[in-house]
């Protein structure tokens, strides 16, 4: 992947200065590896992925701990389970130096349980996600993750992007080798359909033997129509034919593996009736559009879906630069029985900031009747709407226009 600089290097930096041990994990094929090498060019990376490392370790952990120098890179550090006990022996010998181990992982139950297990307090956890708007154009760092509670710094964002280059990363999607390689129709066709076939085959499989893949399979593909809407848990197990529980389990499997962001709903009391099941999608707009046969950005325009698709996209981008930016929020939406929907809410080091997303350029003021009467209710600084206008500017005293080629 030449060419592309993670906005995520500079915050992982900062944490290794923290803590003795950092943990970057994210789903397949979202440049963990590559980015160990950014991190470290001069430094021996052991994958655990390659028998010879592998076994290397197992020989004898303490010893490959202590002789591999400082610090020690590993990929793929979940097909090793005894080494975090051995890590936290090393680093409690010595709990003031950081910095000295930095391990990735594709994430799992069992990863994160021995992590929590053996390196609490020790280890700081950094998710990967996939590319960021500014990753795959190579900007600098957006100004909007930290201006996003700063009314008027907001108001001084300059446009960063066209609607093509934004277009292309919709359709095509964010993860790194499909978007570099996306004038190859053919290969990014392939792509995506090995990237499913691969996660559900290898990676499923393995973690969890007793799944039944084909029906996790058609649930996968159920996803992707499902993507941007509240969760109907009883109608997805009528159509696989499972019951209830087990649909639950399957959206903990897609969430935990980083293929499904789910999106809390605010429950906080706002003198109304709300919908109470939570929003979620697949993280990854190509994923998606691959799911649903779409051949190009034309066809995706004109798909039923591509205002939840958009809406997905333009979510997916503040909560990277937020996340890159080492920023903690929580992300929550809201949708009444009335039928009133703020479809982002970010709660947490920023405030209380609710974000509408349109994929027009026009303003209809009937559309920011949730926006206004949140705000009244919750006493939030103001409310944002990101849409395909030309200008920041105003809307009323409390709403201001980003559009989205500033993010």
């Amino acid at each position: 992947m030449p060419g592309i600089e993670r906005s995520a290097i500079k915050s992982i930096k900062e944490l290794l200065k923290l803590f003795p041990c950092v943990a970057i994990l994210g789903t397949r094929q979202v440049g963990k590896s590559f980015l160990l090498k950014q991190l470290f060019p001069t430094r021996r990376i052991y994958d655990f992925e390659d028998e010879d490392d592998l076994t290397l370790a197992q020989v004898s952990i303490k010893t490959f701990i202590q002789s591999s120098g400082v610090p020690l890179v590993i990929d793929e550090a979940q097909l090793l389970p005894e080494l975090f006990k051995s890590l936290r022996v090393e680093i409690d010998k010595n709990r003031k130096e950081n910095g000295r181990f930095i391990i990735t992982g594709s994430s799992s139950p069992q990863l994160l349980k021995d992590i929590s297990e053996s390196l609490a307090g020790r280890i700081a956890i950094f998710e990967l996600n996939n590319l960021s708007l500014e990753e795959a154009y190579s900007k600098n760092p957006s100004g909007f993750a930290n201006s996003i509670n700063k009314l008027e710094k907001l108001k001084k964002l300059k446009p960063r992007y066209t609607r093509k280059e934004l277009n292309d990363l919709l359709f095509f999607g964010q993860y790194p080798e499909p978007f570099i390689k996306r004038q190859n129709n053919k290969f990014h066709k392939l792509w995506m359909k090995n990237y499913f076939k691969t996660y559900v085959d290898r990676d499923i499989r393995s973690l969890f033997p007793g799944l039944k893949l084909e029906t996790y399979k058609r649930f996968i593909k159920m996803l992707a129509y499902s993507s941007g809407n509240p969760i109907n848990i009883s109608d997805i197990a009528k159509s696989l034919d499972v019951s209830q529980p087990t649909v639950k389990s399957y959206i903990e499997i897609a969430e935990g593996t980083f293929l499904w962001r789910n999106i809390k709903p605010y429950e906080k009391n706002l003198n109304t009736r709300i919908i109470k099941a939570p929003k979620g999608y697949i993280r990854d707009t190509g994923l998606i559009n691959y799911s649903l046969g779409l051949k190009n950005a034309e066809e995706l325009k004109l798909h039923p879906k591509f205002g939840s698709i958009w809406e997905i996209f333009i979510i997916e981008q503040i909560i990277k630069s937020l996340q890159n930016s080492l920023i903690e929020n929580e992300y929550l939406y809201l949708r009444t029985k009335n039928k009133a929907e703020i479809d982002l809410i970010i709660e947490g080091e920023t405030g209380l900031i609710p974000i509408e997303i349109k994929a027009g350029a026009s303003i209809d003021p009937r559309k920011l009747t949730s926006l206004k009467n949140f705000i009244n209710l919750t006493n939030a600084q103001y409310g944002i709407l990101i849409n395909t206008a030309l200008e920041v500017r105003m809307l009323t005293d409390s709403i201001i226009q980003v559009p989205a080629t500033f993010l």
